[in-house]
């Protein structure tokens, strides 16, 4: 998802190391390594905010460093990542092994079987998306309070 606010930076004190495996993996895959590093931004701000939630938190919560180290299967999210379009429904929900991270989707669809409560349940972030497209019955605030850049959100009857 390529984002259409771009500015230059300069940024001090960048690992050399961690810089040139950045710029090799960027030239493999064909992208810049300023896109690179703009997902790499986006996903850390995600993890950071969800970071609580990870391990069955309310935000803010002290020792949560000490905590995730021993974070149960069933909350270790699931990542899905950069798909054109992804319709999920509520089975696809349910049989989710944790909380899903979806990250980098043009268009991501939740089918009406979705409701609020397993929406809250099972999906821990949305970032970097295109369009969301939600019905009535999921609760639009509730889906606004788990995206991060997302570009539009659509609501259908």
């Amino acid at each position: 998802m390529s984002s259409q606010r771009q500015r230059n930076v300069l940024i001090r004190g960048v690992d050399s190391d961690a810089y040139e495996e950045i710029s090799s993996l960027a030239k493999n895959m064909g992208v810049s390594v300023g896109y690179l590093v703009s997902q790499a931004l986006k996903t850390f701000i995600a993890l950071a905010d969800a970071g609580p939630q990870l391990i069955g938190l309310k935000k803010d919560t002290p020792g949560i460093l000490r905590r995730l180290v021993a974070l149960e299967k069933s909350r270790r999210p699931v990542f899905i990542r950069h798909v054109g379009r992804l319709e999920l429904s509520r089975e696809d929900l349910e049989n989710a092994e944790g909380p899903l991270f979806i990250i980098g989707v043009d268009e991501l669809i939740f089918d009406p079987s979705v409701d609020t409560k397993l929406f809250e349940e099972k999906i821990l972030r949305i970032v970097d998306c295109g369009k969301v497209v939600i019905h009535r019955g999921l609760n639009k605030l509730t889906v606004l309070s788990k995206t991060l850049f997302v570009r539009e959100i659509v609501e259908i009857i």
